[in-house]
């Protein structure tokens, strides 16, 4: 068997013969065996290995054409994120307020109590309301708190909330309707008060005209007026 090799062939398969120290008949007859007998189940397995690539590919292209479609939904949810923690933030405020106008309210009962002893029943009654309102207000904060990991019951809360805080409105426009009455009592008393004061230093100014009058008729007069008006019986 004769066959034609290109020189750059000769060289290589040379210096292969070479380097592995057999004859070129052996070295070809190797080479043959290997391509008629092992290439065929390499083509095998290398259209094999060819298919799950291919299969691969596929996947990934499903699973990037999903993460595709995550990707475009996270704006959204992001912004929906944004928009419900915005809610959050202006009802956590919102009830922050008025726990500060329950705490200036508390301030001005106990003010109104130290100054009108009359009332103080009445204002200790609103205050322990208030104290009320303001551990329903602690324990309504901290349910916001938790609304944070509850996306889904935030919504439905909301509603209800929001009449609450309508209710505290409106408790809290009512005690003001009771300080301002008070206040207006508190008024009148001190009026009433300023009144009994200065009839009482008018009457302490004539008891103390009627004592100086009093004072002079019972002093002793003169020896001389006495023998003049014959008065020496009466201071014998």
């Amino acid at each position: 068997m004769s066959v034609s090799i290109p020189d750059s062939i000769m060289n290589n398969m040379d210096a292969e013969v070479k380097r592995l120290g057999v004859s070129r008949s052996h070295y070809v007859a190797e080479a043959i065996d290997f391509y008629a007998r092992d290439c065929k189940n390499l083509k095998n397995e290398i259209d094999k290995l060819n298919n799950e690539i291919g299969t691969k590919i596929k996947e990934n292209k499903s699973l990037s054409e999903k993460v595709l479609q995550l990707e475009e939904k996270i704006p959204t949810l992001e912004s929906q994120s944004r928009m419900k923690e915005y809610d959050i933030n202006r009802i956590s405020s919102e009830l922050n307020e008025k726990i500060e106008e329950n705490k200036s309210l508390s301030e001005k009962v106990l003010q109104l109590e130290e100054n009108i002893p009359t009332t103080k029943n009445q204002l200790a009654e609103a205050q322990r309301d208030l104290n009320s309102k303001a551990n329903e207000v602690f324990q309504k904060d901290k349910k916001i708190h938790t609304l944070e990991n509850q996306l889904a019951e935030r919504d439905k809360k909301f509603d209800s909330q929001s009449s609450e805080i309508k209710q505290l409105s409106a408790q809290i426009d009512q005690l003001r309707e009771q300080s301002h009455e008070a206040e207006k009592l508190k008024e009148t008393f001190e009026s009433a008060l300023k009144i009994k004061d200065d009839e009482i230093a008018f009457l302490r100014g004539h008891v103390a005209q009627l004592t100086q009058s009093i004072s002079q008729l019972s002093l002793k007069p003169g020896e001389e007026e006495i023998k003049k008006k014959g008065w020496w019986q009466f201071w014998k």
